[in-house]
């Protein structure tokens, strides 16, 4: 079992990683590297899920009722999301996916102990094991895909 900083210190490792990309040109960034997306699809991507979950954080912290669980529609979700991404401005999306996980690690912050580490009605997850595996997991292995790609370009 982890605890709630060493969870939060995990998810900020991804804004230092967003802050790298920072210099790379658009021509870098908006490549499509796997499929059609390209990185900045990618972070857009991840910025989607950040902002969602943060509302999740919001009822948790609330005592409010919640289930941990993928989106209903994850394509659907993805989808609006990238496309959400192409519409900013490169930088502007990448401050702004620096600023949503920021957000989301002070939020997760104001969560108690206890609900952090209890089984949730209706999940098979703990907060602490839906992030472990929906965020932390999921920065890692996109954090891979753009590496290799990166690798390719310098």
């Amino acid at each position: 079992m982890v605890t709630i900083a060493e969870v939060s210190q995990d998810l900020e490792r991804f804004t230092i990683f967003i802050s790298n990309l920072i210099p790379y040109s658009d021509d870098v960034l908006c490549t499509p590297i796997v499929g059609t997306w390209s990185i900045r699809d990618i972070i857009s991507h991840i910025m989607g899920w950040d902002k969602n979950f943060s509302k999740t954080l919001n009822q948790v912290i609330n005592n409010e009722e919640v289930k941990l669980e993928e989106h209903h529609d994850v394509q659907a979700f993805n989808e609006a999301s990238v496309a959400f991404g192409r519409k900013m401005k490169l930088q502007d999306l990448l401050q702004e996916a620096i600023s949503q996980r920021k957000q989301l690690t002070v939020k997760l912050n104001m969560v108690s102990e206890s609900a952090f580490v209890r089984q949730f009605h209706n999940s098979a997850y703990t907060l602490e094991t839906f992030l472990q595996e929906m965020f932390i997991n999921h920065d890692k292995y996109h954090e891979e895909q753009i590496r290799k790609y990166l690798q390719t370009v310098r």
